[in-house]
Order: C-alpha cells, then structure tokens, then sequence
C-alpha cells in the first residue's frame, strides 16, 4: 500500500508537468558503468598531462576595440591551461574573471592574451620574450569569439567568477558536458542542453564520429590531442604533473565529470 501510495504521488506529479528529463553534471566511474554519490568519491596522486592551448581570436576587430588599440596587425591567441585533454573535443567557450586585468602580449610572429599577473610565469613556461602592448578588464572581452584549435567552430568569452589568478593562464576552457561550473556557465548565458557536446560514452570511449579521436579511450586519446594541438600550432606547452585527482573509492580508478540525462522534478512551478 505504501508503494503504491508513492507510484499515485509521482503519477500526480507527472500528470501536473513537473517531471522532466535534463542534464546533470555527476561524478562518473567507467568500472561502475554509473554515477557516483559524493561519499563514493577519494582522492590520490595521479599523472596527468598539463597542456597550454592556444585558440585564435575570429573576431579581431571586435577584440581590437576591447582593448583600445586601432587594429591587430598579428594572429592573436587567447591561451588556456588544462591537465585535461581530453575535454578539448568538448570545449564550446572560454571562461575569463571579469573583474581581472587581460594582455595583449607581442611575442613575435603572434600576440598571446593572458591574464595580466600571469604574463611572466606563463612567458617562461613557453620560452618566449614578449612585450605587452594593451591590457583592459575582463568584462570588456565578453562574448568575443575565438577559434576552437581542432574543430571548426567558435569557442565565445563567458565571465565567471570562479576563474582563478594564482596560476595557469587566467582563462578557463570550458567544457559543459565535463566540468560542473562549466555546464552552469553555460546554461546561464544561453546555451540549450540539446547544444552540449557530449562525445565522450559511458565506457569512457569516445563515439565514433568524432572526428579524429571517435573509438578511443580517453585516457589514451589524451596523447593523440596533444599531439593534433601541436600538429595544428595551438600548443604551447606540454608538461606531464602529479597531483591530487579523484578516484572511485572501490575500483582504484580515476573519474571524470559526466553530464547525464537525469529525471527531475521542478520546484519552480
């Protein structure tokens, strides 16, 4: 009677339209095959690849006005860092902090867009001299377009206050389908849960027609990508690190976020 009482109670719920099927960032394990709860999840070392990448700018006269200078006479990159290259197939947009200070910075054949507090930490990272010749906030780089490096589609400036300064680049590459801030971000300025790329299966496989990588284990693909972003000239440092990653408390195995379909009810009508 019980059981039946709560089958009449979701009945109810699904008759009044607030049961619906939509996107949800969870903890994946491809041993498990399924979600993981919080309290499922542990942290250990793990290597991983450390990748800064490149994405040319498709709207330059509209980045040239942000930043106060007439034209830009060079190919200007805007640079992200990662340990994840495999999300690169996923990236739809690049994540700036709109309150900080971005560079345009000259370092020869092309001109980098950097955090500005991180222009000589990420100059020595790639062995370049350089010299900045505009700077101007966050906010202004909003909705800018830049070029994914692999796959011919852009890749807009969204703001995002959790875009940190101590290290990296001060850009995020946004991946909706593999980062729960990103997939948020995302939603907010717009984007339809229908439009996320989600190329990555269940078992940890991407499909196969994705092109270049479809059927490879993602672990395995990260190699192949960073080799392609080379391949293209969107790599500007490739280094392998160590540090704390989550792993699946009964397999041992490393995780990623996942966006799945998940069933909700709506607590907004």
């Amino acid at each position: 009677a019980n059981e039946a009482g709560t089958v009449r109670a979701l009945a109810k719920m699904v008759e009044g339209g607030f049961v619906f099927q939509g996107l949800k960032p969870v903890n994946w394990c491809f041993d498990c095959g399924s979600a993981l709860a919080e309290a499922e999840v542990e942290y250990q070392d793990k290597n991983s690849d450390a990748i800064d990448v490149g994405f040319v700018c498709a709207e330059p006269g509209k980045l040239a006005q942000a930043f106060g200078v007439a034209a830009l006479e060079k190919p200007v990159q805007i640079v992200i860092w990662t340990t994840t290259p495999w999300t690169i197939p996923g990236n739809q947009a690049l994540n700036i902090h709109p309150e900080a200070e971005y560079a345009l910075v000259d370092v020869g054949e092309r001109i980098l867009l950097l955090a500005e507090p991180l222009v000589e930490g990420a100059l020595q990272r790639y062995g370049l001299e350089g010299e900045i010749i505009a700077h101007t906030s966050g906010a202004e780089l909003e909705l800018i377009n830049f070029r994914h490096p692999i796959y011919e589609r852009n890749s807009p400036v969204y703001l995002a206050d959790y875009v940190e300064l101590d290290s990296g680049t001060g850009i995020v590459h946004s991946a909706p389908a593999y980062g729960e801030d990103d997939f948020y971000t995302c939603l907010k300025y717009g984007m339809q849960q229908d439009d996320i790329l989600r190329p990555v299966q269940s078992n940890g496989v991407f499909e196969p027609e994705l092109e270049f990588f479809g059927g490879q284990f993602i672990w395995k693909a990260n190699a192949n990508i960073v080799a392609k972003l080379d391949e293209v000239g969107a790599l500007l440092k490739h280094e392998s690190i160590k540090h704390s990653y989550m792993h699946c408390w009964r397999h041992k195995t490393p995780l990623i976020y996942r966006a799945t379909a998940q069933w909700f009810v709506s607590m907004d009508k």
